[in-house]
Formats: structure tokens, sequence, C-alpha cells
């Protein structure tokens, strides 16, 4: 096949890496793979490092007579014969000039729960322009579906994230390593947290939970790998609970598959969710989760076989379950390793590839 993918978002999310490692991978099953991306994009730089031809499209709104006619001429020059894009701006100008060049398929991918809009074009473009759409979650194809009442359920297809898995199951058992990189010693339990220090992964509720829980596990530490605008929250709010000592901001880091076996357990509180890696990535490496009920993270948990889920506001409950795993380690272990299984056979990027190729294939025209 050939495969056109669209973006125009310049910095670098999850969408874009996402896009980055299905072009990749569809490239190495012998698919050819060009990308259209905004001019001087972290997703082109990116791309280009690894020779992916690239095209920049920059866009001037919603009729864009310029990109309008580039998207046409790529479009026709390539033989495209599917035009994957992560964007709704993307879909209303390169969707009707991919259309007009005989492009087989239209297909946008959604990645979190954002409705869709109400304005005529918009749903015009949604309605005769894609073919398909690519949901990341039955969370996510729920919420499109509930905002657009027009859309066709059938043209939603799920297909969960891939990951590559193998670094985090091969650091499985690196517990002295792991904790030697944060200082911290192996006699004493520890909680780990990954993601930005926003308010939206919701740090504060675990870490309210720590008077309670270092006195039951005198010298715990509670793990946060990330950065963002919260750092001084959370450690004004460490200070003034007392539990200073126990907290370790470790900010951005890049060895999170060196460090998540230093962990016992995941907590992973965030009030939204676009699709939650570092939990996927966490139960590969054995460890039992306790994760919000919110979002798509229930299609991930496997509530009472890999892990717990929980309200995000109610903290009480997430103390009495992390301390239910620090307390009962067989079971914890018993977690961590039906985790690690659910983690590759379900979430596992071969197993993405296998379902995004044979969904491509489905708008392919014959020649």
């Amino acid at each position: 096949m050939n495969l056109l993918f669209a973006s125009c978002i310049s910095t670098w999310g999850g969408g874009e890496n996402w896009m980055l490692s299905a072009m990749l991978g569809l490239r190495e099953r012998g698919h050819k793979v060009v990308l259209a991306g905004r001019s001087g994009s972290e997703l082109v730089n990116r791309a280009e490092a690894e020779n992916v031809p690239c095209v920049e499209i920059d866009y001037r709104g919603d009729f864009d007579p310029i990109a309008f006619w580039r998207f046409f001429r790529l479009c026709r020059a390539q033989r495209i014969d599917v035009l994957c894009l992560n964007m709704q701006r993307v879909l209303r100008v390169a969707g009707p000039a991919a259309r007009l060049a005989g492009v087989g398929g239209v297909i946008p991918r959604v990645g979190s729960q954002s409705p869709l809009g109400g304005n005529p074009y918009h749903i015009w473009t949604w309605k005769h322009v894609a073919d398909g759409i690519i949901a990341n979650s039955q969370a996510t194809g729920r919420t499109l579906l509930k905002s657009a009442t027009w859309l066709p359920p059938d043209r939603v297809r799920v297909i969960y994230n891939g990951l590559h898995l193998d670094r985090f199951v091969a650091a499985t058992g690196q517990r002295e390593a792991a904790r030697a990189r944060l200082g911290t010693s192996l006699d004493v339990p520890v909680i780990g947290m990954i993601g930005e220090l926003t308010t939206r992964k919701n740090h504060i509720l675990v870490l309210r939970q720590l008077p309670y829980l270092v006195a039951k596990f005198p010298g715990l530490k509670l793990w946060i790998l990330g950065a963002g605008d919260q750092k001084e929250v959370l450690s004004t709010e460490a200070a003034r609970l007392g539990v200073s000592e126990n907290l370790v901001l470790a900010g951005f880091r890049s060895d999170v598959p060196d460090l998540i076996p230093g962990m016992d357990v995941l907590a992973h509180p965030a009030l939204m969710e676009g699709f939650g890696y570092v939990i996927v990535e966490a139960m590969a490496a054995g460890l039992p989760v306790v994760a919000a009920d919110t979002s798509n993270l229930p299609e991930i948990i496997d509530d009472g076989a890999t892990g717990w889920l929980v309200s995000p506001a109610d903290g009480p409950i997430w103390a009495r379950r992390l301390e239910e795993l620090l307390t009962d380690t067989e079971s914890a272990g018993k977690m961590g390793q039906e985790g690690s299984r659910q983690a590759r056979q379900r979430f596992g990027f071969e197993r993405m590839l296998d379902e995004l190729e044979a969904y491509f294939e489905e708008f392919v025209k014959p020649n």
C-alpha cells in the first residue's frame, strides 16, 4: 500500500508518537509511507531522521487553496491508497483534496475523548469525507458517537495503541539497580507515579495519603517521575503534611524502563487520560496498578486481576488499596504477572500493526 500520514501539529505528543511509530512499523512491513507535516515540526524532524519522505505543508484555515492543491498533487503523484490523519483541521483541508485525487480511504485517528464540533462544514467532512475513523479506545469511540449522533456507529473502528514492551519486560527483576538510581534502599516500599506534573494527573490525591501510609510502612517512598507546573505545589503540600522525606520528585526521566522495577506498585489517579501508556508499560514490567476509574483506563486494567480501579476523588479508598498491595505481596505478585501477560497480549506493537494494516486494506481500490 501507498500510505500518506498527515499532521498539522508543531509540538510532540502522544498522537505524533503514535503516527511516527505506525509509519515506521508499516514501512518495515513493506508499505510505502509518506508524511505531510507542518514546517519545522518535531514530527517532521524525527521522521526525516528515520529517512521517512516528508513534505512540509502549512495550514491557513479550513479553506486553504494552496494546501488543498499541494495535497491533491501529492496524492496523485504518490498514487496514495490511504490518507491517515490526526487532527480535524487536516481532515477539512487534506480530506477533500484526497477525495478528488481518487484516494481510496480518508481515515482520521482520534486519540482523546474530545467531542466533535457542530459547524456545518465540519459535520459535512466527517459524514462525507471520512471513510472511517480510528479511535484509540472504546471510551473515545463512545465520546465521538455521543457528540455526533449523525455519525454511523460502524464508521468507528477501535484500534488500541501498540507499544514496544520488550525493554520493560527485560528490565523485570532489576530492583537493586533501579533503587540505586534514586538512592532508595531495598528494605522500604516504593509507590511510583509517572506523568507530567499537572492538575489533570492528580498526583496530589496520592500524596495526601502518605501520612496514613507512612504510619503503616515507615520509610515508604513515593517516587514521582515527571516535570510540570505542579512541582512546587506538591513540594509545599508534602512539607505541610510532614512527609517531605518520603517524597522523591525525580523530574523528567529518560530511564523510566530502568526505574519501574524499583517500584512495588504504580498509582495513576488521572482525572482524564488519552490512553494511559505508563499503565501498560508498568503492567508489562510486572507491577500491580491502582488506577482511576476514568476515561479508557477500565479498558486497560482488569479490576481485581491486574490491579484496582478507584474513583479519582476517593482518597481513603486509594490509601486502602495501596496498603493492601504493599501488605499482601503474594497477591500483588500474582497481579503483576497477570498484568504482564495481558499487556503483551493486548497492547503489543505487532498486534496494533496487524489491525491497522488490515483496516487500511479494506479501503484500497483495485488497480
